[in-house]
C-alpha cells in the first residue's frame, strides 16, 4: 500500500455513494488505504466538490421519485446530503487525513493546466501530488491518463484502467 495519496473527488464520491459507478472497487480501496494507515491528502476544493455533489445527488433522488406516491421533501433531501457528508467526515476521523489549502498549490496547478490542459479543478489534485511528494492520485476519472505516469502515478479501479490509455503505468 502507498504511504500517501491524494484523493480526487470522483473517487471519494464513488467510495461513499452506494449508487455510484465503481462504488464497490472505490469503497474497498478506501477501506484498504485507511486500514493501512496511508496518509490521505485532500484540498478545500475537494470538500466543496463533495458538498455540491451531495446536494445534487439528493435533488436527483427526489426527482427520480416522480412516479412514486410520495416525493422526498426538501428536509429529506437535506438529510440525504448530510448523511453523505457525514460519511466523508467519518473517513476523515478514522484516517490519517491531511487538508491542504488550494492557495498553496497555485504554481504547480499552472504547470498541469498549461502542459496537460487539465481543468483547474483537476490540476489542483495533480498539483497536490507533486507538492506533497505523494505516491499518486486516487481517482476513477480516466481523463488524468493524459499526464505522464512519471509525473502523476494513478491508483484506479481495474474497470477504469482500460480507459486511461495504452502505455500508461498504473497501480491497482
Amino acid at each position: 500500500m502507498p504511504e500517501s495519496v491524494v484523493l480526487e473527488h470522483t473517487f471519494v464520491f464513488a467510495a461513499l455513494e452506494s449508487e455510484a459507478q465503481h462504488h464497490s472497487a472505490a469503497s474497498d480501496f478506501l477501506e484498504r488505504l485507511t486500514s493501512a494507515g496511508t496518509r490521505l491528502l485532500f484540498t478545500d476544493l475537494l470538500e466543496l466538490q463533495l458538498h455540491d455533489r451531495a446536494f445534487a445527488t439528493a435533488r436527483l433522488a427526489a426527482s427520480s421519485r416522480q412516479g412514486s406516491t410520495r416525493r422526498l421533501t426538501s428536509g429529506e433531501q437535506v438529510e440525504l446530503a448530510r448523511a453523505f457528508l457525514g460519511r466523508w467526515r467519518a473517513v476523515l476521523m478514522h484516517s490519517d487525513a491531511v487538508h491542504v489549502e488550494v492557495s498553496d498549490l497555485m504554481e504547480d496547478l499552472m504547470y498541469y493546466s498549461e502542459r496537460f490542459r487539465l481543468s483547474s479543478s483537476s490540476a489542483v489534485h495533480a498539483a497536490l501530488v507533486m507538492a506533497a511528494d505523494a505516491d499518486g492520485l486516487v481517482t476513477v476519472d480516466p481523463s488524468f491518463g493524459v499526464v505522464d505516469a512519471s509525473l502523476l502515478p494513478l491508483f484506479l479501479p481495474a474497470d477504469v484502467v482500460r480507459f486511461v490509455g495504452r502505455g500508461r503505468a498504473l497501480r491497482a
